[in-house]
C-alpha cells in the first residue's frame, strides 16, 4: 500500500519510471556488469526531479500564496484600524488608542501568519515531504554505485 497526500505520489512515480527505464530497459541494452551504473544514474535523475518538484509544490508555491494573503490581510487590518472599527475578537473591548489598535492588529497578523506557515509540505509520500525523497533516492543511488564498483573490482 502506498500512502501519499497531495502530489506526493509523484516521488514514487519518478522512482518507478527511473527503475523501469534505467534498470528494466537498460538490462536489455548494456552488459550486466554495467547495470548498477545505469540504475544509479536513473535514481540520481529521479532524485533531482523529486527535489525540484517537491520544492516547487511544498515550498515555493505555498510561500507565494502566503505572501499574497499576508499583503491582502495587512491591508484589511490597516483599513479596520484607520477607520476605528478594529476589534481583536467579538465581545472584547475595542482598543483605547490608535497605537494599541495597530499593536493588536500586528500581533493578530503575526499569529495568523504562523498558522498559515503550517500549510507547507502538504505533498508527502509515507508522511515524508516529497522533496526529502530526493535524499533517499540519492542515498540508494550511492549504495548501488558503490556495490557496482565493488562488483567490477572483484571481477
Amino acid at each position: 500500500m502506498i500512502i501519499w497526500r497531495g502530489w506526493g505520489v509523484l516521488a514514487f512515480v519518478y522512482g518507478a519510471i527511473a527503475m523501469m527505464l534505467f534498470a528494466g530497459l537498460a538490462s536489455t541494452m548494456v552488459a550486466e556488469s554495467a547495470l548498477p551504473f545505469t540504475i544509479a544514474a536513473g535514481l540520481a535523475i529521479a532524485a533531482v526531479a523529486t527535489w525540484f518538484t517537491g520544492q516547487a509544490l511544498n515550498v515555493t508555491q505555498p510561500q507565494k500564496k502566503i505572501d499574497e494573503w499576508h499583503a491582502a490581510r495587512r491591508q484589511q487590518l490597516d483599513a479596520l484600524v484607520s477607520s476605528g472599527q478594529f476589534q481583536l475578537a467579538p465581545g472584547q473591548a475595542p482598543p483605547s488608542s490608535l497605537e494599541e489598535a495597530r499593536a493588536q492588529s500586528e500581533q493578530l497578523l503575526q499569529h495568523e501568519l504562523q498558522q498559515a506557515q503550517r500549510a507547507r509540505n502538504g505533498h508527502t509520500l509515507f508522511w515524508i515531504p516529497m522533496q526529502y525523497w530526493a535524499f533517499i533516492f540519492a542515498g540508494i543511488a550511492v549504495v548501488v554505485l558503490v556495490l557496482g564498483i565493488v562488483g567490477v573490482v572483484r571481477g
